[in-house]
């Protein structure tokens, strides 16, 4: 290296409490390395059994530019200020800058050796208290100056002198080293760095050490290498080392110049809690959208999720997304799949993108599979099971953690803990602190309980347990943080914990905590994290406290056994503070209301049912409208569906089923009507039905005939959708019967119209439109100054005209009624009256390519049928509601195979299924049949009316060859007898003339083109 090719070294010292900070500063340190001025280094470039004291000696001696970024955690570390600090200080200035960089603000008595330099920002500020464009504009001016440091200029002679040194000082294999930590070349010679790089967001993991996952992290290469494999998912119950293992191959990525990512972005759920709960993935999709400088005009996460899916197809992005099983169905329910509809939409979007050279690849981790991706799982979304570590690995683990003994009893004790990285990570911890690091010790752990439902479970908790046994029970300080910690399923913030510390005391639990002096405590939390039974410092929540989530649960359980009264008591403290202190405003957010949903769980576990129901569900988060209904605001405004069951849960004994003891009966019946119909919004029909029953059982045998006349109704509603439509008509008519009872107006309207809507899936057509004439008289009478059906009555009439071909009449109607809804601003309801306009207008616009109408209305109708079809499946997916999103899709494939877009029909039909097989819901799947059927018969006929006549449109299609249309007629074949047998199953007779003629089309007793149109 004597030619004066080496690139000067900028060593970059900082806490690893700042890693967030060290993100920042060496994003615009990045493209200096891409122009060749400089190497940046610093400790995350060491790996897995290098030298790690040595080798960041060499790099400081090495380095031209030291860069401290100075905090009060830096200046409170011995190595950073007598290894790292004081070996710089022992060099000639002449040939190393100290630049220190004030991250965060500190205090100390003047050092010599800081207070020289000239520090960077000016004024005694730090860059946490700059605003963003000011703070980007700082480092730019330091980025800057330090690249005039290390710039040679024609008069520099001292370059060759210092490469020189520079060879001196590192060893042949060091160079080594860090030659091939150096930016990958691109074919122009230049370094290719990405312009974005985020990953501070990844949560601290408890330790270093990863080993035995070799193969995993090459299956994480070749995914990165395969233009196909747009997602992969690693997977594991909690401790496997998930989180380890994508930090790792990070660091390998990073070092390695980013392997020509042009943004890397990582975003962790882990924070959300581990249960269910509010849980929401818009906060990731705007925070990466804007990221990546993404500008997009909606609120809907579904197109959010969709616009990122583009985004990334286009780009070359490392994306990695950790701890997504907040946001997942648990075991209970739809085990795996997504809560939050955007999220959804962006990985399902993604999987379904074709291959490209230019590719992204999106890393999650989670417990759970993620049931969305099922389908690409052997394709662009392939999954590895990480499972347990191998004898071998799990000894060279024990063994880096500083555990000693023979190398067969290393694997020994990594087959008596199967393997599970978490229990050997704090197996080793406790040995280490108790038995002097002997592996022969670890018999004093008590042997493993089976669990069938989770293998490693015990594994882990058996070691808790003997910390607490032969440690913690010693010390009550520490015990007594642990318990707080456990009553959490997520990290515990300052506030909450201090809230807790305070007085009055909870006896057993906070009595010899409540007087710690700020020292004190922090040296607990300090030995606590030292000994991994609480996670390191998050950089960007300082003060907040956490743990793994089985030690979470298990030191909750220890303290609810041992304590109860205290554990109550503190979640009555957790439940009152965050009740109070929430300020959620006049129009909250989803995030603003968080904290009471929190509070909910708090006080629910504090047998406080009845109190958190009143004072904060119903008050606060449902919001009583003036006349004293409720207006559901979280879910009716903001879509919260899942939210609000998540909320609801916490008022049962066990799931949806039982309410819990502390509620009065009428509490209990409204929780379980409460609990059928948002179970029912999320399309699990099978665990709403119950629930349901029980309520209006309740109801009816109280008397209180308009409650019983809703859950009825809420009731007829759900047969509908499982296929059980004679039920429907039965259970409608009863609800009729129950509302006249209540001389409630507005009920008696709403049960005529969803006994007509019954009657109409039944092919009762006529008895359909006298219901609902009769429906409109009494509401014309009701309220004259709103004549037409609203809500889901007029929905509901606006379909049997749509079945009659009466396009203009539905049209009008929705359209008086959106702009009804539109002031109430009711999600679910503006989004099916534009269903229904857009409906109309697809149906106006094939209906006059029989006509003598004008050419120019077809295209009016069918662009206005594109945008408000679009505007339909968008609004759907805002309110979160599972059991009518299927409709919108269902439209919009009508739409796209009208023009000839097969593929993007192919699409729709399948979130049909999708969404609709786990409820079942029958009728949608019938529909779905019926349409796959139509597909197949119009590709067979290139039959696409709308096609190239409105802008945008695919290619024309063409008509396929012999063994295509055999294909194409086997399809349809197979589909029409799938949708015969759920007509005739479940009574859905209004399918009936749709079916004889999809099948005289099949027969070719009639052309497909002259069909009337059915959407």
């Amino acid at each position: 290296m004597s030619d004066g090719t080496a690139k000067p070294v900028i060593f970059i010292s900082y806490s690893h409490r700042d890693r967030a900070w060290l993100e920042y500063v060496r994003s615009f340190f990045a493209p200096l390395a891409d122009y060749w001025t400089l190497q940046i280094w610093d400790d995350e470039k060491l790996r897995i059994g290098d030298d790690w004291r040595g080798d960041i000696y060499s790099a400081i001696d090495a380095s031209r530019i030291f860069v401290l970024l100075v905090s009060r955690y830096a200046l409170a570390s011995e190595f950073i200020r007598t290894e790292e600090v004081g070996r710089v200080l022992e060099r000639p200035k002449a040939e190393v800058q100290f630049c220190p960089i004030v991250v965060t603000p500190y205090y100390t008595r003047p050092l010599p050796w800081l207070d020289q330099p000239n520090r960077r920002p000016k004024d005694g500020k730090a860059l946490s208290e700059l605003q963003d464009p000011e703070r980007d504009r700082e480092m730019t001016v330091i980025a800057r100056q330090i690249d005039e440091i290390v710039t040679p200029t024609p008069n520099e002679t001292a370059v060759a002198s210092r490469n020189s040194r520079i060879t001196e000082a590192l060893s042949p294999d060091r160079l080594a080293k860090l030659r091939s930590s150096a930016p990958v070349l691109s074919s122009a010679g230049r370094s290719v760095f990405p312009s974005i790089v985020d990953y501070g967001r990844l949560p601290e993991i408890p330790y270093n050490i990863l080993v035995g996952r070799e193969a995993e992290l090459r299956r994480l290469d070749d995914a990165w290498a395969d233009e196909r494999t747009k997602i992969i998912s690693l997977v594991a119950w909690g401790g496997a080392g998930k989180t380890s293992l994508v930090t790792e191959w990070l660091t390998r990525v990073r070092n390695e110049g980013y392997r020509n990512a042009a943004a890397v972005l990582c975003w962790s759920f882990y924070s959300q809690g581990t249960k269910e709960r509010a849980a929401s993935g818009e906060g990731f999709l705007d925070w990466a959208l804007g990221k990546l400088k993404v500008k997009i005009d909606t609120t809907n996460s579904g197109t959010k999720g969709e616009r990122l899916a583009d985004e990334l197809s286009r780009r070359r992005v490392l994306l990695v997304l950790d701890g997504l099983e907040p946001l997942q169905h648990g075991p209970e329910g739809q085990k795996g799949a997504l809560k939050d509809q955007g999220l959804r939409a962006f990985l399902r979007g993604l999987a379904a993108k074709p291959p490209g050279a230019g590719h992204s690849l999106v890393v999650l981790t989670s417990r759970l599979a993620v049931a969305d991706l099922r389908k690409w799982q052997d394709g662009s979304a392939p999954l590895i099971d990480l499972g347990r570590l191998s004898d071998e690995a799990g000894a060279a683990l024990l063994g880096d953690s500083g555990v000693i003994g023979p190398a067969e009893a290393l694997r020994g004790a990594a087959r008596d803990f199967a393997g599970h990285a978490l229990a050997l990570s704090l197996l080793a911890g406790f040995l280490r602190l108790l038995h002097g690091g002997d592996v022969s010790r670890r018999y004093s752990v008590r042997a493993v309980i089976a669990d069938p439902d989770d293998a490693g479970r015990d594994q882990a908790r058996r070691v808790i347990e003997a910390y607490e046994r032969e440690w913690l029970a010693r010390e009550p300080v520490l015990l007594a943080i642990m318990h707080l910690i456990g009553l959490f399923d997520r990290p515990a913030s300052a506030d909450c914990m201090n809230s807790l510390r305070r007085k009055p005391i909870i006896d057993g639990l906070t009595d010899v905590i409540f007087d710690l002096t700020d020292d004190a405590w922090r040296g607990a939390i300090g030995l606590l994290r030292e000994v991994r039974l609480l996670d390191p410092e998050d950089p960007f929540a300082p003060d907040a406290l956490d743990a793994h989530p089985l030690l979470r649960e298990w030191f909750g359980e220890r303290l609810r056994q041992s304590n109860e009264t205290g554990w109550r008591a503190a979640h009555a403290r957790l439940y009152e503070h965050l009740r109070d202190t929430t300020k959620e405003g006049t129009s909250p957010t989803l995030e603003s209301l968080a904290p009471l949903y929190q509070a909910i769980a708090h006080g629910c576990l504090a047998n406080r049912h009845q109190e958190a129901l009143d004072h904060v569900y119903k008050a606060r988060i449902c919001r009583r409208l003036p006349e004293g209904d409720y207006e559901f605001y979280a879910s009716s405004k903001l879509g919260a569906v899942d939210s609000d069951l998540a909320a609801i849960s916490w008022f049962f004994e066990d799931a949806y089923r039982t309410p819990a003891a502390g509620l009065n009966a009428e509490s209990r019946s409204w929780m379980l009507g409460e609990a059928g119909s948002t179970l029912q919004a999320r399309g699990r029909i099978a665990e709403a039905q119950p629930a349901m029953r029980a309520a209006l059982q309740m109801y009816a045998s109280r008397g209180d005939w308009r409650n019983a006349a809703i859950a009825a109704g809420l009731a007829s509603a759900a047969e509908l959708l499982i296929g059980n439509v004679a039920a429907a008509q039965i259970t409608a008519e009863q609800s009729v019967v129950y509302a006249d009872r209540s001389g409630d107006r507005y009920q008696m309207i709403s049960r005529r119209a969803g006994l007509a809507a019954a009657a109409h899936a039944a092919g009762k057509h006529e008895a359909a439109a006298a219901l609902f004439a009769d429906a409109e008289r009494q509401q014309q009478k009701f309220q004259p100054k709103h004549p037409l059906l609203l809500q889901g009555a007029g929905f509901n009439y606006c379909e049997l005209l749509l079945n009659w071909g009466e396009w203009s009449a539905a049209r009008v109607r929705a359209a008086r009624t959106l702009q009804w809804v539109k002031r109430q601003n009711w999600l679910v309801l503006i989004a099916l009256d534009r269903l229904t306009i857009g409906r109309a207008h697809l149906g106006l616009a094939l209906e006059s390519m029989a006509s003598r109408r004008p050419a120019s209305n077809r295209r009016d109708d069918g662009i206005a049928a594109r945008t408000r079809l679009a505007a339909a499946v968008e609004g759907l997916r805002e309110a979160a509601l599972l059991s009518e999103l299927p409709r919108g899709f269902l439209a919009r494939a009508v739409f796209r195979r009208s023009i000839g877009d097969w593929k993007g029909a192919v699409r729709d039909l399948d979130e049909v299924e999708e969404i609709a097989e786990p409820g079942p819901m029958k009728l949608f799947l019938c529909d779905a049949a019926l349409e796959r059927a139509r597909l197949a018969l119009a590709q067979i006929e290139a039959f696409a009316p709308l096609n190239g006549r409105i802008g945008d449109s695919p290619q024309k299609p063409v008509m396929p060859a012999a063994a295509e249309v055999a294909r194409l007629k086997e399809e349809a074949a197979t589909c029409l007898a799938v949708a015969s047998d759920y007509i005739k199953s479940c009574g859905y007779h209004n399918r009936d003339q749709e079916l004889a003629e999809l099948r005289a089309v099949l027969r070719g007793e009639r052309k497909f083109a002259g069909l009337p149109p059915r959407v």
